[in-house]
């Protein structure tokens, strides 16, 4: 958890270096796709951040909105960038169970395997909301689940008052 709050206080000291344009970010919010169409095609970028430094992709992506997702890779949005929390897209768009979202951004390149500043991936937030569907298309585009001894420490270090076996 401390490493969490660091990434936090960290990137509300530093500036951002995406650009941050408001009519974008709106179009994208309200899931307007012929403005962010318009938009993207005038010139503005389509790794645009929030003022909080989410990606406008990871915005489109935790709303469900396939269309504008579709817009924004199309005029080049990394399919990876993170938010402050180390979140994707993608780990975005399983948290909230959106199928399609997560298919469209797992054949458009997304690393299945990234992890946030938690340490959990798209397939951790998947099984995290009962998402099996999701957690399965994961899976097949290569993610990969925690063991067991990843989860419960180091099994070389004995538990307290056990000796080692």
């Amino acid at each position: 958890m401390p490493r969490y709050l660091l990434l936090v206080i960290l990137s509300m000291l530093a500036p951002l270096s995406a650009a941050q344009s408001p009519a974008l970010l709106g179009a994208v919010g309200d899931g307007r796709v012929q403005a962010v169409r318009d938009l993207l095609a005038s010139g503005e970028d389509a790794n645009t951040r929030s003022p909080g430094g989410r990606p406008v992709l990871a915005i489109a992506a935790a709303r469900g909105n396939l269309r504008t997702l579709r817009e924004l890779l199309l005029a080049g949005a990394d399919v990876n960038a993170t938010d402050q929390a180390g979140d994707t897209a993608l780990i975005s768009a399983s948290s909230y169970g959106f199928a399609e979202v997560v298919k469209l951004l797992l054949a458009s390149g997304a690393d299945p395997n990234l992890k946030n500043a938690l340490g959990q991936s798209a397939l951790v937030r998947a099984n995290l909301g009962a998402y099996p569907h999701i957690a399965a298309a994961l899976k097949a585009a290569g993610a990969v689940e925690e063991t067991e001894e990843a989860e419960q420490g180091d099994p070389a270090e004995p538990e307290e008052g056990k000796a080692p076996e």
